[in-house]
């Protein structure tokens, strides 16, 4: 008696977590804006309840406004807000992971080390003969094996999601840590079966999985089917061997007053409904038995789907808006300009869960007057206080400044960063003197 309890809790655990609805819901946050306009028009061709009332006009706009630089030149913007700044969107996997690189809140050796990795990745999004690669970088570089694989986990980082893996198992389970699934037991479910199971999932042997596993062959079928599902084994294959679209879902304008925010998704994107005509053929008494079970259950799904891009829109728009209204500095100077914010902090704020967060900002994308960049890089960690780019910005602010004849001291200059906000010590100063190549002090002084 005791094993069948724990058999069917272990049962009723594992479809709670896997459950088709939830599932569906987190997987709708987390589409780009592409994704999201082929779901709804694929949805649409399958279910006579939804009728597509505004079909997507962004990406005709985006692909008019670009062809011609004349077009753009003689478009009236007055009609098209949001759009005036937004430039070329076709990207190469490489151009894409490079212009992440830029915004990423590391050394100056480390993003040379990055740029020699983007390089060697592959059209699946693969990073392949890695030792050999590693070994070439530490003698080019003069750096460690663990500053290397350091510089890996960064760019494994990087959108999309799995990307610079060595395997597929690594690569899945990339994307299994950037999920950051709110329940341990699941992420730890997903883990097990991608290290250990893979083979099971690969040849969708729920039987063989159920047996490993210790749990009910129904949800090895659940895990199976999730994994096949919503992890990608190719992440690079989006881009393949061309350009992909990389299309923002927000605009950045500078006006007379401040900087005004466009939803370019809610503007221009596709509407959607119910149908009137088969929502009047289910209410008619005399509709058959048959058809009304069929328009039911394509009721439920329809309303299901509009609840749930409901909602991504509902959150999307709540927390860009507010990542975007943290950074005047950054919109009106630049990088260097970007201040520490954490998704933790913002799920704190909205009391949702950080992996809330991370789907919202995943694959989401923000034209600004610095120009076009991923949601997420606008929340960069800043462990000392300020990002590595504004630290550099300050000191070099610091040095312009000073008396000439009486240049700071490291230790003095750490004073002054330390009242703007900074928490470093006398070391870390040097360090990023060093890497901007400010001569010190007693240089400095002989140089005047």
């Amino acid at each position: 008696m005791v094993e069948l309890r724990l058999q069917a809790e272990l049962k009723q655990t594992l479809e709670l977590l896997l459950a088709p609805r939830l599932i569906q819901m987190l997987k709708v946050l987390s589409l780009p804006y592409l994704e999201a306009v082929e779901a709804v028009s694929r949805e649409a061709e399958e279910n006579v309840l939804l009728d597509v009332e505004r079909q997507d006009e962004y990406v005709e706009f985006l692909r008019f406004l670009t062809s011609d630089r004349k077009i753009k030149q003689e478009a009236d913007f007055n009609d098209l807000p949001g759009l005036k700044n937004i430039g070329q969107t076709e990207k190469t996997l490489e151009a894409h992971l490079l212009d992440q690189l830029e915004m990423a809140d590391l050394e100056t050796k480390q993003k040379e080390i990055a740029r020699e990795m983007i390089g060697n990745i592959d059209d699946h999004g693969y990073l392949l003969a890695y030792p050999r690669l590693r070994d070439k970088i530490m003698a080019q570089f003069d750096v460690s094996r663990p500053t290397v694989d350091k510089v890996l986990k960064i760019v494994q980082g990087f959108e999309p999601e799995g990307v610079g893996a060595r395997d597929l198992q690594e690569c899945l389970l990339l994307q299994i840590e950037a999920y950051d699934f709110e329940n341990e037991e699941l992420e730890k479910i997903l883990t097990e079966v991608v290290t250990h199971h893979l083979e099971a999932v690969d040849s969708q042997d729920a039987k063989k999985l159920a047996a490993s596993l210790g749990v009910p062959e129904s949800g090895a079928a659940e895990i199976i089917n999730y994994i096949k599902n919503n992890l990608n084994p190719y992440p690079g294959a989006s881009f393949g061997q061309a350009t992909c679209h990389v299309i923002p879902s927000f605009a950045v304008e500078a006006t007379a007053k401040g900087f005004a925010v466009v939803n370019l998704e809610k503007r221009y994107g596709p509407i959607v409904k119910l149908s009137p005509h088969y929502l009047k053929l289910l209410d008619d008494p005399k509709t058959d038995a048959k058809t009304r079970e069929y328009l039911q259950a394509k009721l439920k799904r329809a309303r299901e789907l509009m609840e749930d891009f409901a909602k991504r829109s509902e959150t999307l728009e709540k927390i860009a808006r507010k990542i975007i209204d943290s950074q005047p500095e950054f919109l009106a100077k630049g990088a260097a300009w970007l201040r520490p914010l954490t998704q933790k902090s913002l799920a704190e704020e909205f009391g949702l869960h950080p992996s809330t967060i991370s789907r919202t900002v995943s694959g989401k994308y923000v034209q600004t007057p610095q120009g076009l960049f991923p949601l997420r890089f606008l929340c960069p960690r800043g462990p000392k206080g300020l990002t590595v780019a504004r630290l550099k910005a300050l000191l070099s602010e610091v040095i312009a400044g000073e008396d000439k004849a009486q240049p700071l001291s490291d230790e003095a200059v750490t004073k002054v960063l330390l009242t703007r906000g900074a928490r470093i010590d006398r070391r870390t100063t040097a360090y990023y003197r060093q890497e901007l190549k400010i001569p010190n002090a007693a240089e400095r002084s002989k140089q005047k």
